[in-house]
């Protein structure tokens, strides 16, 4: 072996342990970076004619188990989903307040009926009548406040898919783009491990945000694809587009999640992901939000539908010259149709001595009018024969009204052995003829 030889075997030894001491260096400098993955310089054997002539640096590789990335990736996806759906959704149930404490929505609705039983026992107390009267109205005055910040939760989130999907477009060109350096410098058998810590970095936050597989490309960089297999970076970068909606109700319709691929393949996002911070924003939206908003309708509906039964079985003294019901969302005929039971519609003067009397049997399909038979679709007109003048039913656009003539006034009863019943109600309270808690539109469940 010649001088020379010997020179350049031990300078390529102390180029290698250059190149170990700055790659210990660098991982010693960035102990506490966030993100930072440790570095590894592989070394190989220089032969030359079948003998040994040093050593060189192979490559500078990070040190990560492509199993701990995709269980770590997998991991941070789901906490992402789950966090951001807490986050959410705690925010709804504050809205209610402490279901146990004295000054939340559920304290309201037993203070609503606890009013009521205390003007129960003092009916001829008009500050019992006017503070049950107050607490009711002040009860659906905050669902209706609860309903709207419900949808305001929403409208957070769907601006929230928004700026997750820009996000998600900005870590996407940068992993594409580091995808580029890295090939290069493993072409020239250059240094990427800064190029490969910086993308790491970004496949993680990308991973926050969805649910994705990433393999090693055999030229250098990664290729990512969602969990589905919707490709994101490795062969030109994807792009995701979503415009979100402006103020949000509980009818509004959200618009597609597309993802165009690099080859100009466009699917939706839905289908492509399980989990990450955009599948929890979309389920809290389309799913959890509107299931509480619909809890809290259906426990309102039942409220109002308890005290309108207690109304509708009670009569104001003098009788109103008029009754009009609630929209019933039917046509009469259907309306009416499959009662049981009896009930009475009788016309008082002020004095509440009955002039005029309509007594009603019910049987399914099958009724009579003090004792004449008639059908769903002749009932009306029946019902005013018998009325005799004294008062009028009409029914227009889904509401049933009764009008006396004169002073007169209008109630109506039901048999106390055998009361009229549809579907859990008497008829007064079905069509809502006295009812104390009204809408506009129909709103049974």
């Amino acid at each position: 072996m010649s001088l020379n030889a010997i020179m350049n075997t031990a300078n390529s030894g102390l180029a290698a342990a250059q190149t170990q001491l700055r790659v210990i260096s660098d991982n010693v400098s960035n102990v506490n970076t966030p993100g930072y993955v440790r570095k590894i310089a592989e070394q190989q054997t220089l032969v030359s004619q079948g003998m040994g002539s040093g050593v060189e640096v192979a490559r500078i590789r990070l040190a990560t188990d492509r199993f701990l990335q995709a269980a770590s990736l997998s991991s941070g996806a789901e906490a992402a989903r789950e966090g951001v759906r807490y986050e959410l959704y705690d925010r709804i149930q504050s809205l209610f307040g402490d279901p146990g404490g004295k000054t939340g929505f559920f304290a309201q609705v037993d203070a609503v009926f606890a009013a009521f039983s205390a003007s129960g026992e003092d009916p001829t107390s008009s500050p019992r009548r006017q503070d049950a009267l107050f607490k009711t109205q002040a009860l659906f005055d905050e669902a209706g406040r609860i309903a709207k910040s419900i949808q305001a939760v929403r409208q957070d989130a769907d601006s929230r898919v928004q700026s997750a999907v820009e996000k998600a477009n900005s870590l996407i060109e940068q992993i594409e783009g580091l995808n580029q350096q890295i090939a290069r410098a493993t072409a020239t058998k250059g240094d990427a491990s800064g190029a490969e810590t910086a993308q790491s970095s970004l496949v993680g936050q990308l991973a926050e945000l969805m649910d994705i597989r990433v393999s090693t490309r055999p030229v250098g960089g990664v290729s990512i694809r969602t969990g589905n297999g919707a490709l994101l970076a490795g062969e030109g970068a994807a792009t995701i587009s979503y415009n979100r909606a402006g103020t949000v109700t509980s009818e509004t319709v959200f618009n597609e999640i597309i993802i165009t691929e690099p080859g100009g393949l466009k699917k939706s996002l839905l289908d492509s992901i399980n989990s990450g911070e955009l599948k929890g924003l979309i389920e809290l939206r389309d799913k959890e939000a509107p299931a509480a908003a619909e809890r809290l309708a259906e426990l309102i509906t039942h409220v109002a539908d308890e005290l309108n039964r207690a109304h509708n079985a009670n009569s104001a003294v003098p009788p109103p010259t008029t009754l009009t019901g609630r929209n019933v969302g039917q046509s009469f005929e259907t309306a009416i149709a499959g009662f049981t039971g009896r009930s009475t519609v009788a016309v008082t003067n002020a004095a509440g001595v009955i002039q005029q009397r309509a007594d009603i049997v019910f049987s399914g399909s099958t009724m009579t009018v003090n004792g004449v038979a008639t059908t769903p679709a002749n009932f009306l007109a029946d019902l005013n024969t018998q009325l005799g003048g004294a008062a009028t039913a009409t029914f227009v656009d889904g509401k049933l009204t009764i009008a006396a003539t004169g002073t007169n006034g209008v109630a109506i009863a039901d048999d106390a052995t055998t009361p009229s019943s549809k579907g859990g109600r008497g008829f007064s309270h079905y069509f809502g003829l006295n009812d104390l808690i009204s809408t506009d539109s129909p709103a049974l469940y």
